[in-house]
């Protein structure tokens, strides 16, 4: 819990610091960082659910490897709240919606190019 609540922290101040909208991505970087771990869980324990009907495993073996798979959820959390962060880092492109100059003024003595 604790760990979400740092990526909900860190991704609001990452955002904010390069003009970002702080309130999305920290809300964006909580949810993907206990999305992933519940994602992780579940896709092991079909793997798991899949193997002990096909193949005879241990119907303890989500029981004995929950550990194990707690760390892989961690870590596969961790992994993807960091891309995020890499990809918060970037500045955001700057809006180049400028007009465009105005046209010369020549005087009266002048010559146009046109003429």
């Amino acid at each position: 819990m604790l760990l979400a609540i740092l990526a909900v922290w860190f991704g609001y101040k990452k955002a904010r610091d390069t003009g970002r909208n702080g309130v999305l991505w920290g809300a964006i970087c909580g949810g993907t960082f206990i999305g992933v771990q519940f994602l992780v869980a579940v896709v092991i324990g079909l793997t798991i659910g899949i193997g002990t009907e096909l193949w005879g495993w241990s119907e303890t073996l989500y029981d004995d490897l929950e550990w194990v798979i707690t760390i892989v959820a961690i870590a596969a959390s961790v992994i993807a709240l960091w891309l995020i962060f890499k990809f918060l880092d970037r500045l955001p492109a700057d809006e180049s919606a400028q007009t465009p100059p105005p046209p010369p003024i020549f005087e009266s003595g002048e010559e146009r190019p046109d003429d």
